[in-house]
């Protein structure tokens, strides 16, 4: 079991470019619709289909800037300067990027309160207005689903404190949704580990087609569908930001970093 980047350095990935890997995805699916079978594309959302960097920079910044966190001086002094793009996958690896002891007093009270703040907001309807499409995402999208493809989007968010957010997140950017052959899954309840919720949900997604491609940057996530997916399944690891969870080696996964070709 690896984690981050020695999952990376593990995993045995396909050779094909990004270019090619996306336009496979396509051919796959034009040919399976030349079959008469529907071709199902799989994606996450958070870290996949939206870089959420800016949402969580606006939460820290906001986090700056409470009440709460005036005693909190030099803290705040050594994160000022901080930048949307030094934002990582958690306020952990914000920390360690600005040269603040993580594990060291007062340091370390002042980071379970960043967290305990940030955990509220970011998993919630208000701050999804701040993250913006990965790089080529809604074209990508859009293509295959205008080709006769069923677009599901499958993700981590859960139904009672982020379906509407989600909803109007993917019209806002123009999206497929609330069409036919579009399926937004999210979690039922917020506590629902990630896992048995995504490897469940890829059993039902078989019944809707032809399972195309599977598109997840958490490389659990990724492996556990794999597995649960048919052997012609694409699965394509999104080299964005991910956990520290450990996810076993993979083999004859595809990779890119966004969906431009």
């Amino acid at each position: 079991m690896y984690i981050r980047g020695d999952w990376i350095k593990k995993t045995e990935f396909h050779p094909t470019a990004q270019d090619g890997v996306l336009r496979e995805v396509l051919k796959r699916s034009e040919e399976a619709i030349g079959k008469k079978e529907l071709p199902v594309v799989v994606f996450d959302l958070d870290s996949t289909l939206f870089d959420v960097s800016r949402r969580s920079f606006e939460i820290l910044k906001e986090w700056l800037t409470h009440s709460e966190t005036e005693a909190f001086g030099e803290t705040r002094s050594k994160l000022s300067d901080l930048d949307p793009g030094e934002m990582r996958y958690s306020l952990e690896d914000v920390w360690e990027i600005k040269k603040i002891p993580l594990d060291q007093p007062p340091y370390d009270h002042h980071l379970k309160h960043a967290k305990q703040f940030w955990r509220k907001r970011f998993f919630g309807n208000d701050y999804l207005k701040h993250d913006e499409p990965t790089p080529g995402a809604v074209a990508f999208v859009n293509e295959l689903y205008q080709m006769g493809a069923m677009i599901v989007y499958l993700t981590g968010r859960d139904v009672p404190q982020m379906a509407f957010g989600t909803f109007d997140q993917l019209k806002m950017h123009g999206l497929p949704i609330e069409m036919e052959r579009t399926r937004l899954i999210l979690k039922p309840k917020r506590h629902i580990d990630d896992l048995s919720f995504k490897s469940g949900a890829a059993k039902t997604i078989m019944e809707f087609g032809k399972v195309i491609a599977s598109f997840e940057n958490e490389p659990k996530n990724l492996i556990a569908m794999s597995e649960a997916f048919s052997k012609e399944t694409m699965n394509v690891f999104i080299e964005t930001v991910s956990s520290d969870h450990p996810a076993p080696v993979g083999k004859g996964i595809y990779r890119i970093r966004e969906f431009h070709f």
